[in-house]
């Protein structure tokens, strides 16, 4: 037998069903927003205490949050007490932390609540595993800072400082009338010089000591100008030397091979006189004997018989 619901009965149902269907819609949406379902990384960090550290307080990078402390315990070793906060990240940020990473706990100015601060480490250290401690950085607390003041000292340097001061101002009011005097003779004296009186006021006020002045740097930078433009040149020419030496020093070389081929020359001029003069002996010989054979006589011209040079005397005019 089919059983049959009343109208009644069937808009319940659907009313449950929807209102089903929204509030897991909004435990969705709430979830998203709050990072329910993220992946995320657990760590833990020592303290020696929890400084209002609580389940729920930020965890933050850059003052960005990036998850949340779930557990407070204390741990005991060694006679050694130590707060073990373990906490979440999420997975996406869990890259940043590394070996040399730092957790510290730090406090609001004046409104909200302690939050755990880690900075990022760098990529040169690998990055810390889960569950993993990060290094951490004890918070220094109000009297660690007063410590660090020392106020004793402070105050003797402030008695100090209102001692000394006291001892200045007892020395000023001893030279007083000292310094009013040099006071009043540097007020005369700028006076004098305003009205052009003396020297120095003569020549400081003088109308054309200023142009004069200034005529006088143009001068000097035209002929610092000048200085500079002949350093150039000077410089320029130093330059060239090297080569002039040298070429210098290529003439002079050829100059001395030239005069080592005239030695030469003329320890060989001696002997090349000698066998010239031999060689003409010999060539006259052979010519008078050829002119003294009989057959080569009989085709040679006569000679014409000598006659004896008229010279006409000079007259003196």
């Amino acid at each position: 037998m089919i059983k049959t619901y009343t109208r009644s009965e069937k808009l319940a149902g659907l009313f449950l069903f929807l209102t089903l269907i929204v509030g897991v819609s909004l435990v969705l949406l709430i979830g998203l927003g709050k990072g329910w379902f993220q992946r995320q990384q657990t760590y833990q960090v020592k303290f020696p205490q929890s400084y209002n550290l609580q389940p729920g307080s930020a965890v933050k990078m850059f003052n960005t949050e990036i998850g949340k402390v779930t557990r407070l315990r204390i741990s005991r070793l060694r006679d050694e007490n130590q707060v073990v906060i373990t906490i979440r990240v999420d997975a996406e940020y869990s890259d940043l932390i590394r070996l040399d990473s730092i957790a510290e706990v730090e406090s609001p100015t004046i409104l909200g609540s302690e939050f755990l601060s880690i900075s990022p480490g760098t990529y040169g250290y690998p990055p810390i595993e889960a569950y993993g401690t990060i290094p951490s950085r004890v918070q220094k607390t109000l009297a660690d800072y007063l410590e660090e003041f020392q106020p004793e000292e402070s105050l003797r340097k402030a008695k100090q400082f209102v001692s000394n001061m006291a001892f200045l101002s007892e020395q000023l009011k001893s030279h007083e009338q000292k310094l009013l005097t040099t006071l009043n003779n540097f007020d005369a004296v700028l006076v004098s010089i305003l009205e052009a009186k003396g020297t120095l006021g003569q020549l400081l006020m003088q109308k054309d000591f200023y142009g004069r002045l200034e005529l006088a740097l143009s001068r000097v930078e035209a002929i610092l100008k000048n200085s500079e433009e002949l350093t150039k040149n000077l410089k320029a020419a130093s330059e060239n030397v090297p080569g002039l030496v040298h070429n210098v020093g290529q003439q002079l070389d050829q100059v001395k091979n030239l005069l080592t081929e005239l030695q030469d020359a003329a320890r060989k001029l001696p002997g090349l006189l000698e066998t010239t003069d031999e060689a003409a002996r010999t060539g006259k010989e052979v010519l008078d004997a050829v002119k003294a054979n009989p057959i080569v006589k009989m085709t040679l011209p006569e000679t014409p018989p000598s006659q004896p040079i008229h010279v006409e005397p000079r007259h003196a005019p």
